[in-house]
Protein backbone atom coordinates (compact mmCIF):
# COMPACT_ATOMS: atom_id res chain seq x y z
CA UNK A 1 0.00 0.00 0.00
CA UNK A 2 1.21 3.38 -1.00
CA UNK A 3 1.44 5.13 2.37
CA UNK A 4 2.40 8.69 0.97
CA UNK A 5 -1.60 9.01 -0.68
CA UNK A 6 -3.47 8.19 2.51
CA UNK A 7 -5.50 11.18 3.42
CA UNK A 8 -5.39 13.38 5.90
CA UNK A 9 -7.35 12.63 9.50
CA UNK A 10 -10.23 15.49 8.64
CA UNK A 11 -10.85 14.09 5.34
CA UNK A 12 -11.00 10.31 6.15
CA UNK A 13 -13.80 11.73 8.21
CA UNK A 14 -15.74 13.18 5.41
CA UNK A 15 -14.75 10.35 2.69
CA UNK A 16 -16.36 8.03 5.12
CA UNK A 17 -19.67 10.23 5.31
CA UNK A 18 -19.48 10.37 1.56
CA UNK A 19 -19.19 6.98 1.11
CA UNK A 20 -22.13 6.16 3.24
CA UNK A 21 -24.19 7.95 1.21
CA UNK A 22 -23.54 7.34 -2.23
CA UNK A 23 -22.96 3.51 -4.07
CA UNK A 24 -19.77 1.92 -4.51
CA UNK A 25 -17.23 3.46 -7.15
CA UNK A 26 -14.51 0.34 -6.90
CA UNK A 27 -15.73 -1.31 -9.92
CA UNK A 28 -16.20 2.07 -11.87
CA UNK A 29 -12.32 2.97 -10.92
CA UNK A 30 -11.29 -0.94 -11.90
CA UNK A 31 -12.40 -0.28 -14.64
CA UNK A 32 -10.89 3.21 -15.49
CA UNK A 33 -7.59 2.05 -14.85
CA UNK A 34 -7.17 -0.92 -16.51
CA UNK A 35 -6.27 0.48 -19.76
CA UNK A 36 -3.86 3.27 -18.42
CA UNK A 37 -2.77 1.46 -15.50
CA UNK A 38 -3.48 -2.15 -15.51
CA UNK A 39 -1.06 -2.67 -12.19
CA UNK A 40 -2.86 -0.08 -10.45
CA UNK A 41 -6.33 -0.89 -11.52
CA UNK A 42 -5.38 -4.83 -9.78
CA UNK A 43 -3.63 -3.06 -6.80
CA UNK A 44 -7.37 -1.51 -6.05
CA UNK A 45 -9.08 -4.87 -6.88
CA UNK A 46 -7.22 -6.50 -4.56
CA UNK A 47 -6.53 -4.05 -1.75
CA UNK A 48 -9.21 -1.93 -1.46
CA UNK A 49 -12.80 -2.76 -0.13
CA UNK A 50 -14.67 0.41 -1.43
CA UNK A 51 -14.39 3.50 -3.46
CA UNK A 52 -16.10 6.68 -3.19
CA UNK A 53 -15.78 9.92 -5.55
CA UNK A 54 -15.23 13.33 -3.98
CA UNK A 55 -14.13 16.73 -5.18
CA UNK A 56 -12.83 16.14 -8.51
CA UNK A 57 -10.60 12.51 -6.45
CA UNK A 58 -11.75 8.64 -6.64
CA UNK A 59 -10.84 7.68 -3.04
CA UNK A 60 -10.51 4.01 -1.94
CA UNK A 61 -10.34 2.16 1.35
CA UNK A 62 -9.01 -0.40 2.89
CA UNK A 63 -9.58 -3.17 5.33
CA UNK A 64 -8.49 -0.95 7.81
CA UNK A 65 -10.60 1.69 6.97
CA UNK A 66 -8.38 4.11 5.58
CA UNK A 67 -8.72 5.72 2.89
CA UNK A 68 -6.23 6.64 0.20
CA UNK A 69 -6.61 8.69 -2.95
CA UNK A 70 -6.19 6.58 -5.94
CA UNK A 71 -6.67 9.32 -9.03
CA UNK A 72 -7.81 12.97 -9.32
CA UNK A 73 -8.89 14.89 -12.61
CA UNK A 74 -7.49 18.56 -11.95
Amino acid sequence: MNQTNLVPESLQTTLNEVAAQLADRKDEVVDLLSDEQPSKSRLVDLAYIQCTWWEGCYYCQDEKKQWYRVKCFI
